[in-house]
């Protein structure tokens, strides 16, 4: 298996540690991962991380050095690595032919699982033995859930989910898998109550007593607000430039606003593959001088725009393949920082934002309520002004990453302190069975 280092530090050898398995480490757009893994970290759990592949973006946020746990890096090609397959499935098959044979049988009967995750399901279990992982807990349920299920089922390997957006409603997410890998999991958490009643209600076979809901935290001293007067008629949104965020919405409230005589400059920061769509649209509206692209930016400097705007804005719709955002962080954010915010009723949106006193909502896909409601909140000083009080204290009551992940970190700890909870790493015996066997096994999955 092959292993490299994000940031490392030595753990005391005696303190049960959690791994964490993620698909990509670090990751931009995953502010939220980082935001845990930190604060896991400064409530005194012992972390280790594995990723399925090596990040391929050339930026990432600040907060990434403050992370202690070395990153792990799994063998993420089928071919190439012939030896080193090989080597990891041996063990496994000597040790337990029967339920090896079984799991594999698994796999060749599902088109939904992939032959790199179960080449990489016996190195993520020398893994975790290599590493004293007790119990592991995975984000998103697509590939890294299917690893984690697939090790559960080799090796016993102890896991724990957190289920998000696109992993859950997306059309052409395996609802039966998605099931089974809730059901062999320890818990399954989901960041808000409306993926928990889909969850419940849509997915086939689930365990409803599997699925809990934790919100995700942000560091409320690192989000604050500012004494410093907004910039006047500005608006600010960020985020991937992809079809959920709705941010061709915001463009066309821009330019109904334009229309009305309300003169504004919007910011949008990110980048993504709907961007030329975007900028296709401020030509095609003549927004130019009211619209501008910032390009990816930091935590910190997102932090300085939001308390420095009059409005965030968040127009999220349901995507053409059902995908939709459960829970945005950037909300989470601006509320923290006191912008007064204006997004859309759908998923765990509303959750975030009690409308008419936390901040705006509107119907999605609605670009005229949208600019109806920002011009709200750039024209009405005494509804800014609550919102942006009572959005902080939102997110106060609901967000605090310290409050929230020590809930999950009590989760975490109820597992390791059951017999059930400990790691259970394949034990060499002596049934037999030769390399040659291996090696036809570890091809036809």
């Amino acid at each position: 298996m092959t292993g490299g280092s994000v940031e490392g530090s030595s753990k005391k050898q005696n303190n049960p540690r959690i791994g964490y398995l993620l698909r990509m480490y670090p990751r931009f757009s995953q502010t939220f991962v980082v935001n845990e893994i930190l604060e896991v970290e400064r409530q005194g759990v012992d972390l280790c991380i594995a990723s399925m592949r090596k990040p391929d973006e050339g930026m990432f946020h600040e907060s990434i050095a403050r992370v202690k746990a070395r990153a792990y890096y799994l063998p993420e090609t089928v071919v190439g690595e012939g030896a080193g397959h090989l080597k990891a499935h041996w063990g496994l098959l000597r040790s337990a032919p029967a339920k090896y044979l079984r799991t594999l049988g698994s796999v060749v009967t599902r088109k939904s699982i992939g032959r790199l995750e179960w080449l990489q399901a016996a190195h993520l279990l020398r893994w975790a033995k290599k590493h004293r992982v007790e119990h592991v807990h995975v984000h998103f349920g697509t590939e890294e859930a299917t690893l984690a299920l697939l090790a559960s089922r080799l090796g016993g390997l102890s896991y724990s989910l957190t289920l998000h957006a696109f992993d859950i409603f997306r059309d052409n997410v395996d609802r039966r898998l998605l099931a089974e890998k809730i059901n062999g999991s320890r818990f399954a958490v989901t960041v808000c109550e409306s993926n928990r009643r889909f969850l419940v209600e849509s997915v086939p076979g689930v365990n409803p007593e599997k699925v809990r809901v934790n919100y995700n935290g942000i560091d409320l001293a690192w989000f604050k607000a500012s004494e410093e007067p907004r910039e006047p008629m500005s608006i600010f949104t960020v985020g991937r430039f992809i079809e959920k965020k709705g941010f061709l919405h915001l463009i066309q409230a821009v330019g109904h606003l334009r229309n009305e005589g309300v003169s504004v400059t919007c910011r949008l920061a990110g980048e993504g593959r709907e961007k030329e769509q975007l900028v296709s649209e401020v030509k095609r509206l003549d927004l130019k001088k009211q619209v501008q692209f910032l390009g990816p930016l930091p935590q910190s400097v997102v932090g300085e725009w939001m308390r420095r705007s009059a409005c965030f804005a968040l127009p999220c719709i349901q995507a053409k393949d059902g995908n939709v955002d459960a829970l945005p962080t950037v909300l989470l954010e601006s509320l923290a920082c006191g912008c007064p915010s204006v997004s859309t009723r759908l998923s765990g949106v509303p959750e975030i934002i009690a409308d008419g006193e936390s901040g705006l909502l509107v119907e999605p896909g609605d670009s005229k309520a949208l600019a109806a409601a920002i011009r709200r909140v750039l024209l009405e000083p005494e509804l800014a002004a609550r919102l942006s009080r009572q959005g902080r204290q939102r997110a106060e009551e609901r967000f605090d990453v310290t409050r929230n992940v020590g809930v999950f970190r009590g989760w975490l700890m109820d597992v390791l302190g059951t017999p059930s909870g400990r790691a259970k790493h394949p034990v060499q015996s002596n049934e037999s069975a030769t390399s040659e066997q291996v090696a036809t096994l570890v091809s036809a999955a």
